[in-house]
């Protein structure tokens, strides 16, 4: 007997529906395999599931268990029985995300849930969301919310824009005069505690700081570090802006040198994102000290110039134990191969690069379109298309909202929701699982119940768009990435 179970991430695996019913308890026992962290599993369970938990061995009504035959760490285990419930998974990683599937079954079912047992594991294994708080000013309370919502649905990087043109939202001790008070900025406290927040919620934060283009919030508080020496003031809305970075100028190499050692001191995570797109390299070809840098490495012209400074970034950070993510604007064979490229522009193919690839192509994930850009049913087919191409550099896959014109948390929800649910599904749940129809039933019924209160969620009437306007004003907004590709320098397909 098969059921629909009310679950998003849907489960990779099998279901089995079996007989009788789980009763909610009032507190739980549990027995835990000593591998895992009595502190964290108990607070997982009790925080939740809503109920009081202890340790024990008699009478136990939830069991912990190593599974030793499974090899992903993520991949877990639950079967309900009337007795009582058993989680089997191989590491912490897959006990939360049991235990964020239980709670589901929790709120779907208040009294008494189907017994049943489940396996399931993710397909892919970055399942990533980038929030762009360098345009607008997200506070922390917000991002912590949102980190909730990350984890509730199986999402495990957060990829935390945090620098542009418009602006540089992290205090940082080497150079003071980065970012303003008035209008948002971190302190360095402040993002270790959001760090922290995030990995007990089994989260990775990936910072990323732009450059060598998307520079000018940092220029205009140091402009010596550009090719004309400014002034500068920090722009507002979208556009790709002409002044850069002068990576003729030794000081402005050191520059974000330093700036890429503090910030990697204050996030744990094995990589860090550079940006490296849409930079117009007019100003280099007329900047003096950029030419005779040029010259004196014996390069071929500006893009090989990017290429080398890019390269030496890279280097840097791998000193520090980092890798680098960098988008796939100008990533050639003569990068670094131990970068990571993110995939976001339709028009370059990404099949020629040999480096690993973060997916996040600008019609699939970019949320901060509305949805007769980018339609529900379009972001929720994203992730088997991913999986069926089985792209060996695959590294995995990214939904992305950027915020120039998004600026309250009502703006934010109702760009994102339910696309980064429809989304977080598609990435987690192999493809032989995947029902759109099935995921807009059970959201349709579940989501408000699943996601926190006072959460705003798009009409199900717009969801999905009128096919010919879709494809209108896709077909115009394709040629707005080409133009500003071409303005940028970028050689398309």
């Amino acid at each position: 007997m098969t059921e629909k179970l009310p679950l998003i991430p849907y489960p990779s695996g099998a279901i089995a529906m079996l007989n009788g019913t789980y009763m909610h308890p009032s507190s739980l026992v549990v027995a835990l395999d000593p591998v895992f962290d009595t502190e964290h599993v108990l607070h997982y369970v009790k925080e939740y599931l809503g109920v009081e938990a202890e340790k024990g061995e008699r009478s136990p009504n939830l069991t912990i268990a190593k599974a030793i035959d499974l090899k992903d760490e993520e991949a877990y285990r639950l079967e309900l029985q009337p007795c009582g419930c058993r989680i089997e998974a191989q590491d912490l990683k897959g006990i939360f995300y049991a235990v964020q599937t239980l709670r589901q079954l929790f709120l779907a079912y208040p009294h008494a849930i189907p017994c049943c047992r489940i396996q399931d594991a993710p397909a892919l294994h970055w399942r990533a969301f980038m929030l762009d708080v360098a345009r607008s000013f997200c506070p922390v309370e917000e991002i912590r919310r949102i980190i909730d919502i990350l984890a509730s649905c199986k999402i495990n990087v957060l990829h935390l824009h945090v620098s542009d043109d418009q602006g540089w939202r992290i205090a940082l001790d080497c150079f003071p005069n980065l970012g303003e008070e008035e209008s948002g900025r971190y302190s360095k406290q402040e993002i270790r505690d959001l760090v922290a927040y995030a990995q007990d919620r089994q989260i990775m934060v990936v910072p990323e700081i732009d450059m060598p283009g998307h520079f000018t919030a940092a220029l205009a508080a140091y402009p010596k570090l550009s090719c004309t020496g400014g002034p500068f003031t920090v722009p507002k809305g979208e556009g790709i802006f002409p002044d850069i970075l002068c990576v003729g100028k030794d000081e402005a190499l050191a520059f974000v040198k330093t700036v890429i050692t503090e910030i990697a001191s204050l996030f744990p995570a094995p990589y860090i994102h550079l940006g490296g797109d849409e930079i117009p390299l007019d100003r280099w070809v007329a900047c003096p000290d950029c030419q005779k840098r040029k010259k004196a490495l014996l390069l071929s012209d500006e893009k090989a110039l990017l290429r080398w400074f890019c390269n030496e970034m890279t280097m840097h950070a791998a000193s520090l134990g980092k890798q680098v993510i960098l988008y796939n604007d100008y990533l050639d064979q003569d990068y670094n191969k131990n970068i990571i490229t993110q995939v976001w522009n339709p028009l370059l193919d990404a099949s020629l690069s040999e480096h690993p690839a973060i997916m996040s192509d600008y019609f699939h994930t970019y949320l901060d379109m509305d949805h007769t850009l980018l339609p529900l049913q379009v972001v929720y087919r994203y992730g088997k298309q991913l999986q069926t191409e089985k792209d060996a550099n695959l590294f995995g896959a990214e939904l992305m909202l950027w915020t120039e014109y998004i600026c309250t948390r009502a703006e934010r929800d109702l760009h994102l929701f339910p696309r980064l649910i429809a989304g977080a599904e598609s990435f987690w749940t192999h493809q032989g699982q995947h029902d759109y129809r099935r995921f807009v039933d059970i959201f349709g019924r579940y989501g408000e119940q699943f996601l926190p209160p006072e959460t705003h969620i798009t009409p199900r009437k717009q969801w999905n768009s009128c096919f010919i306007i879709s494809v209108l004003q896709r077909y115009k907004r394709r040629r707005r990435v080409k133009r500003n590709s071409k303005k940028a320098g970028i050689a398309l397909s």
